[in-house]
């Protein structure tokens, strides 16, 4: 997600998430806008990925206290577990960053661009959202990794101290309760700009997939059935 937030030039200087501007035109209140901006943005948000990395200080203690020797079968099925939800991420990130440059150069030129030509029809361009790959499956496919990587993490940590819960899992919660809300004023957002979201809503599911409903196919799928 790091990743994927700086080549879109989320870190460049004055650089701002699309979703602060709805808000603040929401709380039409500079000031309060302001207390939340330090409050939650500035602070809240900091704190939060500070937290999420504390399991890895229990990693370390463990290592140093029981020794790289300990490092056995469970250890190895959570980092496998949690590579897997990279490459997840990584790959869900991938499809809607190529989804979003075949549209911006469609909505210039009213051509699809020739890279992506196998993959997007003029109507999945013109839709304005991403509905194959993974976002067949899931509306936000990128985020059930990332959260799915945290609690993994979190997990793991509880294997190595031996106990069911510990004070990393603070870190985890935060990230869950977090991508509740800003998922939920995500859609928001698109809704109103799309008016084929509500379907979309209706027949994928909002991190789990439904397996009682048919996953779309892409345009290349298609072609090579």
């Amino acid at each position: 997600m790091t990743f994927n937030y700086w080549r879109k030039g989320g870190y460049s200087i004055g650089s701002e998430d699309y979703r602060w501007e709805v808000v603040r035109s929401k709380v039409n209140n500079s000031f309060v806008f302001m207390i939340f901006n330090l409050g939650f943005i500035s602070i809240a948000q900091s704190l939060l990925l500070l937290l999420i990395t504390t399991p890895t200080y229990i990693f370390v203690v463990a290592a140093y206290n029981q020794g790289p020797e300990t490092f056995g079968l469970p250890d190895l099925a959570f980092s496998r577990a949690a590579f897997f939800f990279i490459i997840i991420e990584f790959f869900a990130d991938n499809q809607q960053w190529k989804f979003q440059s075949a549209k911006k150069e469609y909505q210039t030129n009213a051509r699809i661009p020739e890279p992506y030509k196998d993959q997007f029809s003029a109507e999945d361009l013109e839709r304005g959202f991403v509905v194959s790959g993974l976002w067949s499956w899931s509306r936000h496919p990128n985020f059930v990794a990332e959260q799915a990587f945290w609690l993994t993490m979190y997990l793991w940590s509880c294997y190595r101290t031996e106990t069911y819960f510990n004070w990393t899992g603070l870190g985890a919660l935060g990230t869950v309760a977090i991508f509740q809300g800003s998922v939920r004023l995500t859609e928001a957002i698109t809704a109103g700009k799309y008016p084929e979201y509500s379907d979309y809503q209706a027949r994928v599911g909002r991190f789990i997939p439904r397996l009682s409903v048919k996953a779309k196919k892409t345009k290349a799928s298609k072609k090579s059935t």
